[in-house]
């Protein structure tokens, strides 16, 4: 019996260890860069802007009230807001679910004559990124109103977010 359990503790410990889930991997603090072009339409005007690049601090954490796979990331932008979502991780694959956050925007086309500093927007999002080893990538795609009623609309199809684990 004594030999069983000899060798029976230390095996279970060691699958316990290596059955680690891909989505507990991926869990943890990351620096995160951001950065994109947004298109502005309104019925007279089409505006292609870069994205002022974003930085700062993302959290992926497991979902303990989720599926397995589900996770809860938080941004927390330099010098600016905050916002969450939800996701979830498949294999080396990890998907936002759509969510919505506000953000300032600076527009300008000086070709055009056109400058609106300052404008707030509500914007939805959702993404999916790949995983690979202490590093991640993120596409996502925007739309968008500003917060003041007026008929711009706002569209990206690839904001890019690239974070590397502290």
């Amino acid at each position: 019996m004594k030999k069983i359990l000899t060798f029976l503790l230390p095996t279970l410990l060691l699958l316990s260890v290596s059955c680690d889930t891909p989505s507990r991997k991926v869990t943890g603090d990351y620096s995160y860069k951001q950065s994109g072009l947004v298109t502005f339409t309104d019925e007279e005007n089409h505006t292609v802007s870069t994205l002022a690049t974003k930085q700062g601090q993302m959290n992926i954490m497991l979902d303990r009230h989720g599926k397995k796979g589900d996770v809860l990331i938080t941004f927390n932008e330099m010098g600016g807001g905050a916002h969450t979502c939800t996701g979830k991780i498949q294999g080396d694959s990890i998907f936002f679910a759509p969510y919505e956050f506000t953000t300032r925007f600076s527009i300008s086309d000086s070709l055009a004559g056109i400058t609106q500093v300052g404008e707030v927007y509500t914007v939805q999002s959702a993404g999916r990124g790949i995983i690979c080893d202490d590093m991640i990538l993120v596409e996502e795609q925007w739309t968008g109103r500003p917060e003041d009623g007026t008929q711009i609309r706002l569209h990206a199809e690839k904001i890019t977010i690239l974070a590397e684990k502290n």
